[in-house]
């Protein structure tokens, strides 16, 4: 008997009964089992199966889908092979169970639809997608196929999570004269062209890309770990017509600052990122100055997130003048583990006391020290807006407990402190932890208000 895939198999092991229930007196002589899903195995199937059966077997040449009856055609799918090319099923199946048998029988984990707005399609074609990028050399790219399969994909890629991309493959060594072998080098550490992939994607919102090689056991070779200045040409070229991307990163590569500054000129004209992440990279200050000025002048960036580089105090320094202008509206900006040490603090301090962006900064692991800490409690006295603040991981002390104790006294508006591994003793963080209290309890009752005044609102309209 065939269960239909609209009934859970856990509900189907939960009903079957146990060896020791069918081996009961009562049971031994039972001659209708309702329970049994095999009891038609050697049964005759019926003409209608029998001609589903010519279907599935010859759905490859002809396609005879939507002009069967929905029972007939549920059946089919549940059946179909999930080897079929993707020129053919996906115009023609729908989104539901052939794509989650697809996926299921491709992929024994990580299948989960959650994250995929509940689409199986969606789930299925991004990764074939991510496969197919991470797994393409150099050397094999072809426009005419990329642009066929981009095309077929496009309408239901949202998101691309490249973990590798294959670095150009090294020549074998040259024989010179006398038996001798030369070894060969690599002209260009060019990879793949990634503009195609994300100009025709037309509905990608969230853009994540790793340069290097998972796997590579003894092949190692920091060549693969590299990315050029014509990788990020060409990946700024396709920006250029992302105008859906909302999320972009590059993370763990030798990203540095010539690289990412020929990426910045090309985000300025994408008016759509609302979050770029350039964790693990190789960014010091000219590069930190160069993602200032794109904070000062972007529309929509809302959040910055440049953990782990090698930002410095003058970097920051240019990060604290965008702060300062009107077009950063920022709600993140995250410099942890980069050395801008208590000079750079001092900059941000100044430029936080100013304006109203952004409502979280993390400083966690930044070489920060007492001083840093003074001048952050004082920063809190000042500011009304931040609402979330890491100092984790710095050497505080308790002259930087103090500090904090008395900014928050007269601060309404920080609801998260992060003091970990500081050396804040036992008495300031108690002051602090009751200051916060008052401000979350302040928030939560203002939050009710404005919820009750839109109420009133909306009844008054009606």
């Amino acid at each position: 008997m065939r269960i239909p895939h609209t009934i859970p198999r856990n509900t189907y092991w939960v009903y079957k009964p146990s060896e020791q229930a069918l081996n009961l007196n009562g049971e031994l002589n039972r001659h209708i089992r309702s329970e049994d899903a095999e009891w038609d195995v050697n049964l005759l199937p019926s003409l209608a199966t029998l001609c589903l059966q010519s279907l599935v077997s010859n759905f490859h040449v002809k396609q005879v889908l939507n002009e069967l009856p929905d029972e007939d055609r549920c059946l089919l799918l549940e059946t179909l092979s999930t080897d079929l090319p993707l020129t053919l099923t996906v115009p023609l199946i729908e989104d539901g169970i052939y794509w989650k048998r697809s996926s299921e029988d491709r992929w024994e984990s990580m299948n989960y639809v959650r994250d995929y707005e509940g689409s199986w399609k969606r789930l299925y074609l991004e990764r074939h997608l991510q496969e197919y990028l991470e797994q393409l050399a150099p050397e094999d790219f072809m426009q005419t196929e990329v642009e066929s399969l981009v095309s077929l994909c496009s309408p239901y890629v949202k998101c691309l999570n490249i973990r590798q991309l294959q670095a150009p493959r090294t020549q074998p060594p040259v024989e010179i004269e006398g038996g001798c072998e030369c070894p060969s080098e690599v002209d260009s550490i060019d990879h793949i062209n990634l503009e195609p992939f994300i100009k025709g994607l037309n509905n990608l919102e969230n853009l994540h890309i790793m340069f290097g090689v998972r796997d590579c056991g003894m092949n190692f070779d920091w060549l693969l770990f590299k990315l050029s200045t014509m990788d990020c040409t060409n990946i700024g070229l396709g920006l250029d017509a992302a105008n859906r991307l909302k999320v972009f990163r590059i993370h763990r590569s030798n990203l540095d600052n010539e690289k990412v500054s020929v990426l910045l000129r090309h985000m300025i004209e994408n008016a759509s990122i609302t979050r770029l992440d350039f964790s693990h990279c190789q960014i010091s200050d000219n590069g930190a100055l160069a993602i200032g000025k794109l904070v000062s002048v972007h529309p929509t960036l809302k959040e910055v997130v440049l953990r782990n580089n090698a930002i410095g105090p003058i970097g920051s320094n240019g990060l604290a003048y965008a702060l300062q202008q009107q077009g950063s509206p920022l709600d993140l900006l995250d410099l942890r583990l980069n050395h801008i040490g208590d000079t750079g603090v001092i900059d941000l301090c100044a430029a936080l006391a100013k304006s109203r962006y952004p409502r979280e900064l993390i400083l966690a692991g930044c070489g920060l020290t007492e001083k840093a800490a003074i001048r952050l409690g004082q920063m809190l006295q000042q500011n009304s807006t931040l609402q979330a603040l890491d100092v984790s991981n710095n050497h505080l002390g308790e002259i930087g407990g103090e500090a904090f104790a008395l900014g928050l006294n007269e601060n309404t508006t920080l609801l998260r402190l992060d003091y970990r591994m500081t050396g804040i003793t036992d008495e300031y963080r108690s002051l602090i932890n009751q200051a916060l209290s008052n401000n979350i309890i302040a928030y939560k009752m203002k939050q009710r208000e404005l919820a009750e005044a839109e109420v009133n609102k909306n009844e008054e309209w009606e």
